[in-house]
């Protein structure tokens, strides 16, 4: 007996991989974030943020940054914590532009930043947002919500290096990845070099999804 006709598309692997705003009535909510919960950032912790971030060391900026980001690996981050991150990926980012005008560098290059305020990955190319992918932090794991790239730039391929740029910095970070859309998907099938990002029950049902497709696709041949 001949299979079934199913076709398999990547579309199908949120439902397999347990969207996490999937509810029991069978209706999937906005992927959009929740708001960040208004709460005081304590005394304590405002003691060790330097009042003027120009005269702080680039090093020391790095390390604030790194330590910021792990206050910010909660599941309700609190909205001063945000706005101290972006402040101190501001003060490196300017950094970072003044030495390249000192260095004559090339400003067509790409620039990644996660901007943890609005909880997404940018990209930019030449001063100018290309695309992004919209986030969401649990614990230790970084789920990949939706990702949107401008048209303008759809030609030049960014797209592929917006998606290796988002699993680089949680490869960094010591992240687990949830790939949830499309675009993401994508590319972890066409690159598996990096599926290991993916936790490991959920990486057998993504290589069990690839296979299927890999097989319906061999039947399609002529």
């Amino acid at each position: 007996m001949d299979p079934p006709d199913v076709e398999l598309t990547m579309e199908h692997l949120p439902h397999v991989l347990e969207h996490p705003t999937a509810r029991q009535d069978g209706k999937t909510p906005s992927w959009a974030p929740r708001r960040a919960h208004l709460t005081a950032v304590p005394q304590d912790a405002d003691a060790d943020f330097p009042q003027d971030l120009a005269e702080v060391s680039t090093r020391q900026l790095r390390m604030l940054c790194n330590r910021t980001y792990q206050a910010l690996d909660t599941d309700h981050p609190s909205l001063p914590m945000r706005e101290r991150y972006d402040l101190l990926v501001e003060e490196l980012e300017r950094r970072e532009r003044q030495a390249e005008r000192h260095g004559a560098a090339d400003d067509s290059r790409e620039k990644f930043r996660d901007n943890a305020l609005f909880s997404r990955f940018e990209l930019y190319r030449n001063g100018v947002l290309a695309g992004y992918v919209q986030y969401e932090m649990r614990g230790g794991d970084v789920l990949l919500l939706h990702s949107v790239v401008d048209p303008r730039f759809r030609r030049m391929g960014l797209e592929p290096v917006l998606m290796q740029a988002v699993l680089l910095n949680a490869h960094r970070r010591r992240l687990a990845v949830m790939p949830y859309c499309p675009e993401a998907q994508e590319f972890l099938a066409s690159h598996p070099q990096f599926l290991s990002l993916i936790p490991a029950r959920q990486r057998r049902r993504f290589r069990l999804l690839l296979a299927s497709r890999a097989a319906v696709a061999g039947q399609e041949r002529p």
